[in-house]
């Protein structure tokens, strides 16, 4: 099989669908310029005629709307989000932008028995989304037989998360849908494989030449779409989660792609604006933890998922250092390196900074807050997850009619949780400085003790500064936070300018061991923000992520950032 013209194509996706695609674009007269994977930089790829995506399902929206508007056609996998307006808000880009979209729909060019009666039964993953797996492409099929009008009854025969059997009966036309991922003999389906020419080549080769009906693809895409939204509450339930900082939105994300509607309540008026947004932006590896081997592998482990999941806010050009100081350092320079080639941490040496026995380059990532936000907003969009702001849930008892609900509101966590238990809150100022430009792109940690860091923040020329004691403007061990009447005002309110009350001095007088040029540092603003770890863990250090199930009600207490993907893959395998 061969194409008229030679045409330029780039391709995100390298897992199983990715590479079964790859395989059939070879027998075509095509130019495949570029290859990436979910987590390298696709956004920078150079321009070619058609982008094929073959990422994880909530990655499509944003993904095909971003080379959408630049023009460019786009192939993507199904679905191409799980929300129906979203898919006609992707069709009218194209519309807008003079360019194709086009949905895999590889089933149109198969053979299919009985169009009434759609058969599917093989062995697949405990966390498969039957609906967006298969029945999607069997929606598809019968669009235009019901006139692409959603008035059916449904009728549940078996539904289990692995086994969904039901009909859904359009006027006088029944469609019998039998899916069973929990077969463990030979696959069965009603596809007749009588066509001479291989489905999936055949659709990739009428579609990048020009000559598919994009129209009929649209209707078709926009109603299995559709059809999938209204049918996943009453196929796999639904869930409310409080809380949209990190922690939640991506719990939610994860929950969504497994099939699950998903309602987000956040008391705020954006997500990730509280402590999600206010801290060093450092996706640890574990260099930071010398005391706790369990939070070292625990970082060390995840910070690739993370990096994957959200690597269009990942921050690589930066070179960062670790430091033990001479005095005072709970680990010596010796403890320090043994610890991390026990737990296999890559560093180099450099020459010690001032009050140092010992400085270390290493590798290690930050995320622009910005950044991840915008990910996350439209991963949320394309995901159908419906986030209500500025809605401060009271009491969960005021949530019915969910199957689960997940509490993740880090500081607040007691406010919902009628075991209350300890946590020790620290009320932190974050300062903004303008340092010398010999720091630009440089992230510096003096450990381990009552020390400074300096990493930059997000894709500006400042610096965002930690320091173990004088950022902790007020501490308790408790149930609830104590925050001083005139801190209210500053808490998550983003950068302030000239803050009333500021321990900025005592930084910079910290900061003289180790930074000589540090007065010269300008001071632009703080943050403020309560930061909460578990009580008497001082001598260890350690952060723990504890994901926590009583009944329907699931309490996520929040530890590094980098682990969030972990702990919303531990809650779907909980509750599938």
């Amino acid at each position: 099989m061969t194409t008229s013209m030679a045409i330029n194509i780039g391709q995100i996706g390298k897992g199983q669908f990715g590479s079964k695609i790859l395989s059939k674009l070879k027998n075509l007269d095509v130019d495949i310029k570029w290859i990436v994977g979910s987590k390298d930089k696709w956004w920078l790829k150079d321009k070619v005629d058609w982008v094929i995506i073959a990422t994880p399902n909530e990655f499509h929206y944003e993904q095909s709307k971003h080379f959408l508007s630049r023009g460019i056609n786009v192939f993507c996998e199904k679905p191409a989000a799980f929300n129906s307006q979203a898919v006609e808000e992707l069709y009218s880009l194209a519309d807008k932008n003079k360019c194709k979209f086009y949905v895999d729909d590889v089933l149109f060019y198969e053979d299919i028995e009985d169009t009434n009666y759609f058969l599917y039964k093989k062995w697949g993953s405990k966390f498969s989304n039957i609906i967006d797996r298969i029945a999607y492409h069997h929606f598809y099929l019968i669009g235009e037989k019901v006139n692409y009008k959603l008035d059916y009854k449904l009728n549940l025969l078996e539904n289990k998360s692995l086994v969904k059997q039901f009909t859904l009966v359009f006027g006088d036309e029944e469609f019998k849908f039998d899916y069973n991922f929990d077969w463990y003999k030979q696959k069965e389906h009603n596809i007749l494989s009588t066509n001479d020419k291989d489905a999936l080549e055949t659709m990739l080769d009428t579609v990048v030449t020009g000559k598919a009906n994009y129209n009929d693809n649209r209707k078709r895409s926009i109603f299995a779409t559709k059809l999938s939204e209204e049918l996943k509450e009453k196929l796999y339930g639904k869930i409310a989660i409080v809380g949209a900082g990190i922690y939640g939105t991506t719990a939610a994300l994860k929950l969504s792609n497994r099939g699950y509607l998903v309602d987000l309540f956040e008391a705020k008026d954006e997500i990730l604006s509280a402590t999600s947004a206010i801290n060093q932006y450092r996706v640890h590896r574990g260099y930071h933890y010398p005391r706790s081997k369990e939070t070292i592998i625990s970082c060390r482990d995840n910070e690739k998922e993370f990096k994957r999941y959200y690597a269009g806010a990942i921050i690589d050009n930066v070179e960062h250092y670790y430091a033990i100081a001479s005095e005072d350092s709970s680990t010596s320079a010796r403890e320090y390196l043994h610890v991390l080639d026990e737990c296999e941490l890559e560093w180099m040496m450099v020459d010690p900074l001032p009050g140092c026995d010992l400085t270390v380059r290493v590798k290690e990532s930050l995320y622009c807050p910005k950044t991840l936000k915008l990910i996350c907003e439209q991963r949320l969009y394309g995901c159908n997850i419906n986030v209500i702001l500025n809605h401060k849930v009271e009491n969960i008892d005021n949530l019915k009619g969910y199957n689960y609900t997940i509490i993740s509101t880090y500081s607040s966590l007691n406010d919902f949780d009628k075991n209350k238990l300890d946590y020790q809150y620290e009320l932190c100022e974050k300062p903004l400085f303008k340092l010398p430009d010999e720091y630009l792109n440089k992230s510096v940690v003096v450990m381990d003790g009552p020390f400074m860091c300096f990493d930059p923040y997000s894709t500006t020329k400042l610096h965002a500064a930690g320091n173990v004691v004088h950022a902790i403007h007020n501490s308790n061990i408790g149930t609830d936070a104590e925050i001083p009447p005139s801190y209210k005002k500053l808490l998550n309110k983003g950068v302030i300018k000239n803050p009333k009350f500021t321990n900025v001095p005592r930084f910079i007088e910290s900061a003289k061991k180790f930074f000589p040029d540090i007065e010269k540092a300008e001071h632009v603003g703080s943050m403020f923000t309560i930061r909460t770890v578990l009580p008497n863990k001082d001598d260890t250090d350690e952060r723990p992520t504890v994901v926590r199930f009583e009944d329907n009600v699931i309490y996520l207490f929040s530890g590094k950032v980098g682990n969030c993907v972990e702990a919303a893959e531990e809650i779907v395998t909980k509750i599938y």
